[in-house]
């Protein structure tokens, strides 16, 4: 008898979290992924097999509201076994992970019936068990090392072939099975991703308000476990973000009046808004704001029409916010969507030379993860996912550089004992956090949103392989009209982050023009298309800060401020890997304003003001 190593990847990760439409989508996708994993590694337990990622500690306690999520792969250790019993625990495993989505799928679709919807079921059924990618391999542990390496080590290199082998050996199953093969012909496909054939009746049909279906909507069954799983107050929806700022500038009167009226939209006759409780900010506003902005107001009472107590409780809440807009202005439409991973983990990971060293990993990363929940709630946002290093998270607007920082410190802190133990001696294989935030609209699907997030956290990852790579926050913010503006920002670069708080404060108390910005730009491009010399560029820039006044007034820059945009100037020219293409560094300074003036905004007119200043 042998001792084994056995590792189960699960996914996709793309289809269980990142297909999505709506807040609620994106939190249960990483929730039914993290059950699914949970199940899995209860089954390797009851096995009696060693756990070594997760722990076997974090399987068997959930708490969704402060606890981390689980990764997709599971790693264990199996002793005294031959080869045939690896592989049945292995097929045991995988199909417990089955039986939870089925449990899962079967509890949604009595939802569903019960509110008189009449599904597809074949096509339910398929879409269900063929949802899971299930690979496993395994590795004898040898009764000694091999040149150098540990026993453990050696088979765990042994793993890791075996298993990038299998996932390259795709299995290329048939879309539909023969018996349903007729069943897809014709019907719409999800509007979650369009891979999936829709499981919605044919024709048109009142659908029950709690289940958030849009007019023309439609949902795969995955979307409509979705839209039952996540459905209870576990999520907050990311316009409750998006408007944080605005409810905060609202007297607690005023605030309580609104609530009054947000209340009875909560009620199962007219379902058109959901309670929140686990935003930081929930308490001055708990629920999922998606109301407060005048276009989801408008497509709320559109969609209505015919359900006379929805309309009544929207009409009411009408008359509030009319009243609000007129003396606070529209609610800030844009939001935070962050993704953060680690830089450099595989090949801090391949440090480790025994199962001790893995579980040690595991359990700071763990640590970590744990961590994140908390710290989004004290900058009035919601981790939706945390799983190891790898973070999805809604935030309000203000505090997306705050927060990122705030992140980077507690992976630092939560990985320097295992870091200083097993890559003291090798810098290039101690791990960083890079972080990648999209501010985008809150009309824009949550699919679209989380991909730009991805977008702005491989832009953080910088040049792959080079000494600067990752430790970085990529942000980008998506103006609805099309424009794009992209920020990196080093951890490591406290001056930095100095400077964009700078701007970000002098914004907010309209110490700084809004054009200011646009016309940093618009001299950083004459002179690079005409060839001027930096130091033409810098006498240009100065005569700018000369001529400008403060937003809304004819009074000069401070000097307190003008001198430090010049030398902020001055040391984005110096910077070796933007001296290419930006050698005067006012293209870059122009950024820095363009998201300084984005980040201060709490109303629509601020954020109308700063799209107006180009």
């Amino acid at each position: 008898m042998n001792s084994w190593l056995l590792e189960i990847s699960l996914g996709p990760v793309q289809g269980f979290i990142a297909a999505a439409r709506r807040s609620r989508d994106l939190w249960a996708g990483s929730y039914i992924l993290s059950e699914l994993v949970r199940a899995a590694a209860a089954k390797m337990i009851d096995q009696r097999a060693e756990l070594i990622y997760p722990l076997a500690s974090r399987v068997q306690r959930e708490n969704p509201q402060q606890d981390s999520n689980l990764s997709n792969i599971l790693l264990a250790r199996i002793d005294g076994v031959d080869e045939e019993a690896v592989r049945a625990i292995a097929s045991a495993v995988k199909q417990a992970a089955r039986d939870r989505l089925a449990s899962l799928a079967d509890t949604a679709m009595r939802d569903w019936q019960g509110a008189g919807v009449t599904l597809r079921k074949d096509l339910w059924k398929s879409q269900v068990a063929d949802a899971i990618e299930a690979y496993a391999a395994w590795a004898a542990i040898p009764a000694a090392g091999e040149g150098g390496r540990p026993a453990y080590r050696v088979a765990y290199d042994h793993l890791k072939q075996a298993l990038a082998a299998r996932k390259n050996t795709r299995d290329f199953a048939p879309m539909f099975a023969t018996d349903v093969a007729d069943k897809g012909v014709g019907v719409p496909k999800s509007s979650f991703d369009g891979l999936r054939e829709s499981v919605l009746p044919r024709g048109r049909q009142q659908f029950p308000a709690r289940f958030g279906l849009s007019r023309g909507e439609q949902l795969d069954a995955l979307g409509c476990i979705k839209r039952v799983v996540g459905r209870t107050e576990r999520f907050t929806a990311l316009s409750r973000f998006a408007a944080d700022g605005w409810l905060k500038k609202l007297d607690a009167e005023k605030r309580r009046e609104l609530a009054g009226a947000y209340e009875r939209l909560v009620s199962d006759d007219v379902a058109l808004a959901t309670r929140s409780s686990g935003s930081g900010g929930a308490g001055i506003f708990p629920y999922d704001g998606g109301l407060l902005f005048p276009e989801r107001y408008a497509i709320a009472a559109r969609d209505c029409q015919g359900n006379a107590a929805a309309s009544t409780a929207l009409a009411d809440l009408g008359t509030v916010l009319r009243s609000l807009w007129k003396r606070y202005g529209r609610p800030c439409p844009y939001g935070v969507l962050l993704i953060a991973d680690g830089d450099r983990m595989g090949r801090f990971v391949d440090r480790a030379q025994s199962a001790a060293d893995h579980q040690r990993i595991s359990d700071a990363v763990a640590a970590f993860a744990d961590r994140v929940p908390q710290l989004a709630r004290d900058f009035g946002g919601q981790c939706v996912f945390a799983g190891g290093e790898d973070l999805t998270v809604f935030l309000p607007l203000t505090v997306v550089v705050d927060s990122a920082f705030a992140l980077h410190e507690a992976f630092t802190t939560a990985m320097a004992a295992v870091v200083a133990d097993l890559a003291r001696d090798d810098a290039d294989a101690r791990p960083t956090l890079r972080v990648g935030a999209a501010i985008c609209h809150v009309l824009e699907p949550l699919g679209v949103i989380r991909q730009r997030a991805a977008a702005a956290e491989k832009f953080a990852k910088g040049e792959a392989g080079s000494p600067a790579q990752g430790n970085a926050l990529g942000l980008k913010l998506h103006i609805r009209s099309g424009h794009e503006i992209g920020l990196r920002l080093r951890f490591d670069d406290p001056a930095g982050r100095a400077a964009l708080a700078a701007w970000q404060a002098a914004y907010t108390q309209r110490h700084l023009p809004g054009r200011l910005a646009y016309d940093t730009r618009a001299i950083a491009l004459h002179c690079r298309a005409t060839g001027a010399s930096t130091g033409v560029a810098a006498g240009e820039f100065r005569r700018l800060l000369d001529r400008a006044r403060r937003g809304g007034g004819a009074e000069q820059i401070d000097d307190a401020l003008r001198e430090p945009l010049d030398r902020r100037r001055a040391t984005l020219a110096g910077d070796a890997l933007a001296s290419a293409t930006d050698a005067t560094g006012l293209l870059r300074l122009a950024d820095e304003l363009i998201l300084a003036r984005w980040l201060s905004a709490a109303t629509a007119d601020e954020v109308s003001a700063a799209e107006g200043a180009q």
